[in-house]
């Protein structure tokens, strides 16, 4: 990807669940309550003695609360400010159509990550009633305001990327990336194929969400813990599904192999396949597993890859038809008004103050 040469580790660390809303603390963290900042420090200090640099955040995450908590932990940080890359997302929202509701929002996403210019920006859906041309625009004006370094994409078929990369280029621009699903559960499906070879031939890096399928792939996946996994929603399989229970073996025996974790296997395939694979990182150990996915001590050996292309499932999202990517859009846009209203009459609650109410509480029983 031009201009991230400096990255010395090809994997990026998913933030999702950093925010501290009242949405993160009862819904979207399942119960596990938001991160203490002493937990995030302690995780960026894991990342940065590995050689991880690359954060990936949203507006959507939290509703801006994941994108301060990370301006805060680099303020706290002070020695690995200007060692980390850091990329967020612009939701075009149904009632968001011009394209200054872009450079707003992108203002904002600056403020509440501490920066002047941002290192990447995505455009976090190609689905709204306004085409997809429009917000490369407004991201390119972004860029040449001095907010933006780099533009990216997200959940965009190979007729979107292209279409992306002709509007930037009529605006002396790039699309530096495309963040989409990117597994060896949906490698082999012809729409993520046709993708990627468009993202080849215009030099675009493609940024991979759920290389271990958000547990479908790993060790101890039971029956009844795979009905709780959105993936499996997503992209349609079912316990007991033959392809699945084939693939699982295949990474299970290469991870016994390796003397590794079938994340990390599936992690290592990423990697070895071009893209950066992006990994959500809740606490210290998670840090530590993907820094030790990325690292350099160990390897997949050819024949072991092939295996895994061989065994790859072909569940892409990017073949889903366009009403259903539409009405995702409309939960999506919903969720973050959502946030917006319960932050405007709960206020923005922190993890301190959260543990504070929990201690009180204790001492009271």
């Amino acid at each position: 990807m031009a201009g991230m040469q400096q990255l010395s580790k090809q994997i990026a660390i998913g933030t999702m669940q950093w925010g501290d809303s009242w949405l993160d603390e009862t819904l979207v963290n399942k119960g596990g309550g938001s991160i203490p900042d002493d937990t995030l420090d302690d995780i960026l200090k894991v990342l940065v003695k590995g050689g991880v640099q690359f954060l990936d955040t949203a507006e959507g995450y939290g509703g801006g609360t994941s994108e301060r908590r990370i301006g805060e932990m680099m303020a706290r940080n002070p020695e690995a400010q200007g060692r980390l890359f850091v990329a967020s997302k612009f939701l075009p929202t149904v009632w968001r159509w011009t394209e200054q509701s872009l450079i707003d929002a992108v203002k904002g996403m600056n403020k509440r990550l501490n920066v002047e210019t941002q290192d990447l920006l995505f455009i976090h859906s190609p689905v709204h009633p306004l085409p997809l041309e429009h917000w490369v625009r407004a991201a390119c004006k972004a860029v040449d305001l001095g907010l933006v370094k780099r533009i990216g994409l997200s959940n965009c078929n190979a007729n979107q990327v292209a279409r992306a990369v002709a509007a930037a280029k009529a605006q002396g621009k790039r699309i530096c990336a495309n963040q989409v699903l990117f597994s060896l559960l949906d490698y082999n499906s012809p729409a993520l194929q046709d993708m990627l070879k468009v993202c080849a031939a215009e030099d675009i890096k493609i940024v991979g969400f759920s290389p271990i399928g958000q547990g479908l792939l790993t060790e101890g996946l039971t029956e009844e813990g795979m009905k709780g996994i959105r993936m499996a929603m997503m992209t349609g399989l079912r316990w007991g599904d033959g392809g699945l229970n084939t693939l699982r073996s295949e990474i299970e025996m290469i991870a016994k192999r390796c003397k590794r974790s079938m994340a990390q296997v599936c992690i290592k395939w990423s990697i070895h396949k071009g893209a950066i694979p992006l990994v959500g990182v809740r606490r210290t150990k998670h840090a530590e597993d993907a820094v030790a996915a990325a690292s350099n001590e160990w390897d997949l050996s050819a024949e072991e890859i092939q295996r895994l292309d061989v065994a790859a499932l072909d569940r892409s999202t990017l073949e889903k038809p366009a009403w259903r990517r539409g009405l995702f859009m409309c939960v999506l846009s919903t969720l973050l008004m959502v946030y917006s209203v319960t932050e405007m009459f709960l206020g923005k609650p922190r993890v301190a103050q959260i543990a504070a109410g929990k201690k009180t509480k204790s001492k009271a029983g």
